[in-house]
């Protein structure tokens, strides 16, 4: 299926950085700049064509030294970004070339003379050897990336892509956001999925960026065909965050789905329970699970029960206890719970803060004090969830007591439930 001229244009955005129509030579080395500090310090393993670390005078010895002609191509790019190989340059690379024919970061310096002097023709047909030589050249990858878009080519493009971050990640600032804002394309989402895999190690941070950046539900297409490939560890933060911003957009059908495909051994419904278990406790769901409070005077930890044991020492205050969880918007909830303080316990003051977690931040919603109540008494609060909130956020904190002794207390019971 052709790609449409927008998505050509997202593609392609990478190779219009700078100020100005540039030429398309000119482009790719701009954006080879960035590649050039790698490229230099990457070949010193070539020692004996370095001439003592000055590339310079290794190439002024023997121009037709392949190796030392890239190291002072390369050094030249890193000073000036619109360095092009002059014509002696190009008459030494064709020699170099007659004796190392194999040189491919020299058949795309060669490359680029050639688009300069406007032979595009030779300039592609250079790239596309040097392409053949070895996908490690970066210059060559950046021509290929900039010919396969133009020619509507978006497995080819993508092919390309993934030569060059794999074995350039120093590319990865620059060339994933220009990935991700190609995802709302379906042709670009359908080729990039054979590249997310474990094995593919640019795959991690291009999904934690995609579930930043991309449209949930363009996310949502993306993953959910191979989601059983992002059971990595790896990949945890972004399935954590995707389901988050599902949440917060209303698309909790498909957040728990995704959930269950990615988390195939968690019991979805008891990981949504409300109360504290070690199940909805795992970090790597972020704020979806509870977070407790550890410091040197709020201690918080879970029993069984589903109950929170908290210690406080006097006057101390901070959090005990946080979490995300989907509501129904325009709703009533009842948070409730039973405080037991051990006996002789100083009595603490409780603070239950209630927040929509928007996507433009936390809304509080309400805040209520715990009064002190007797260990019989169930604390029942009522919270009335505002329109277009999806996804609330619950935190309890607390202030110990005046007193000289540590405040013990088990928050049981916990429960929140929609009003009828």
């Amino acid at each position: 299926m052709p790609m449409a001229s927008g998505t050509v244009k997202k593609i392609r955005r990478v190779a219009k950085m700078g100020s100005g129509p540039l030429s398309g030579a000119c482009r790719l080395v701009c954006i080879a700049l960035l590649l050039a500090c790698a490229a230099f310090s990457g070949q010193n393993a070539a020692k004996s064509y370095l001439r003592g670390g000055d590339p310079k005078s290794a190439y002024s010895a023997d121009p037709s030294d392949g190796l030392a002609a890239v190291n002072a191509f390369a050094a030249e790019l890193k000073k000036n970004p619109q360095f092009i190989i002059s014509s002696s340059d190009a008459d030494a690379a064709r020699a170099s070339l007659v004796r190392r024919p194999l040189n491919a970061t020299l058949l795309s310096f060669y490359g680029l003379r050639a688009a300069s002097i406007g032979k595009s023709g030779l300039a592609d047909a250079l790239m596309a050897s040097a392409d053949t030589v070895s996908r490690r050249d970066a210059f060559s990858q950046l021509w290929m990336i900039e010919k396969k878009s133009g020619a509507n080519d978006v497995r080819g493009a993508i092919s390309h892509y993934n030569a060059l971050l794999s074995v350039h990640p120093e590319t990865q600032a620059t060339l994933l956001p220009v990935l991700v804002s190609a995802l709302a394309y379906p042709e670009v989402r359908s080729a990039m999925r054979p590249y997310l895999n474990a094995e593919t190690r640019w795959s991690f941070p291009f999904l934690g960026l995609a579930s930043q950046r991309a449209e949930v539900g363009d996310y949502r297409d993306l993953v959910e065909p191979i989601a059983s490939r992002l059971r990595d560890d790896g990949y945890a933060a972004s399935n954590a965050r995707i389901i988050h911003r599902m949440l917060q957009s209303g698309l909790a059908g498909d957040a728990w789905k995704l959930f269950s495909l990615v988390a195939p051994s968690v019991d979805v419904g008891a990981f949504r329970d409300f109360a504290p278990r070690r199940i909805n406790l795992d970090p790597k769901w972020q704020s979806l699970s509870w977070t407790l409070g550890q410091s040197v005077d709020i201690s918080a930890s879970v029993v069984g029960s589903g109950a929170i044991d908290v210690s406080m020492a006097p006057t101390a205050g901070g959090l005990i206890a946080s979490r995300d969880v989907a509501v129904i918007p325009s709703s009533t909830y009842v948070l409730g719970h039973r405080l037991i303080y051990e006996a002789g316990s100083p009595r603490a003051s409780l603070l239950w803060r209630i927040y929509c977690a928007a996507q433009a931040g936390p809304q509080l919603i309400a805040d209520r004090f715990v009064p002190a109540t007797e260990n019989v008494n169930l604390v029942q609060l009522s919270v009335n969830v505002p329109e277009n909130c999806h996804l609330m956020r619950v935190e309890l904190s607390a202030v110990g007591s005046e007193g000289q002794w540590s405040s013990v207390v088990k928050i049981a019971e916990l429960a929140l439930t929609k009003a009828e």
